[in-house]
């Protein structure tokens, strides 16, 4: 039986198949256990970029007992429109809470991209099993994501539906990304003026940066945040 453990080496080699990667060197590099929580959590992970990627981001976070998030999340380059591909996987010991997504509005939304968001409804549709677990999204965040989010806590067993679902996702993501032309001129101006609204909005109400603040203060936590997750 597949563990939700094999997630992000899926993502990794999905990725590989795709284009060419870099590592890219942080501001806070990993591995760090932050020092308010007396060494007892572990931030880990690995971040690449590409010609059209600013951050492919692969991340763990270990918890004392019975605990383990993987946070996967890949940022296009803002001249490429690109909507942000997200995937939170939660292990709590026989538990899972799982989302995958790739959100609207992460670049501004200049390109809608109805047919990708319409491909994902169609591979969702797929995973009745899954999507009875369905949970809403708090207000805040709800609103940058997408028609297609899965959102789900579910059993173990349930572990290889949501691997599939996940790269069914991200083969769809990365076919959609391969194709992607970058904008200019004022059309690039108009996105990057959403982007920043966007930012703020992820800033404000997004749980991993909330979380970053209490596991590193203020300041350095956000700081984290955009530099792990945007390079900003």
């Amino acid at each position: 039986m597949r563990s939700i453990t094999e997630l992000q080496g899926e993502a990794l080699s999905l990725m590989k198949k795709a284009m060419p990667l870099t590592p890219v060197a942080l501001k806070y590099p990993f591995p760090v256990r932050p020092p308010r929580m007396l060494g007892l959590i572990k931030f880990d992970g690995e971040i690449y970029c590409s010609e059209k990627l600013n951050r492919a981001v692969l991340m763990q976070i270990h918890f004392p007992v019975f605990m383990k998030v993987f946070s996967t999340f890949i940022s296009p380059r803002i001249e490429y429109d690109m909507p942000v591909f997200i995937c939170e996987a939660v292990k709590l010991g026989s538990k899972r809470v799982f989302l995958v997504d790739a959100h609207k509005s992460g670049a501004g939304g200049e390109k809608q991209y109805d047919d990708f968001f319409d491909r994902l409804l169609e591979i969702r549709g797929r995973y009745s099993e899954l999507m009875k677990y369905q949970k809403v999204a708090a207000k805040g965040i709800s609103s940058v994501q997408s028609k297609a989010v899965c959102q789900v806590k579910i059993p173990c067993e349930l572990d290889g539906q949501a691997i599939s679902l996940f790269s069914e996702y991200f083969t769809a993501y990365l076919e959609l990304l391969k194709t992607a032309e970058p904008l200019t001129g004022s059309a690039l101006e108009k996105i990057k003026a959403s982007f920043d609204a966007y930012l703020q909005t992820v800033v404000d109400h997004d749980p991993g940066v909330k979380g970053n603040i209490i596991f590193f203060g203020r300041k350095e936590g956000i700081e984290r945040a955009l530099d792990i997750f945007y390079g900003v």
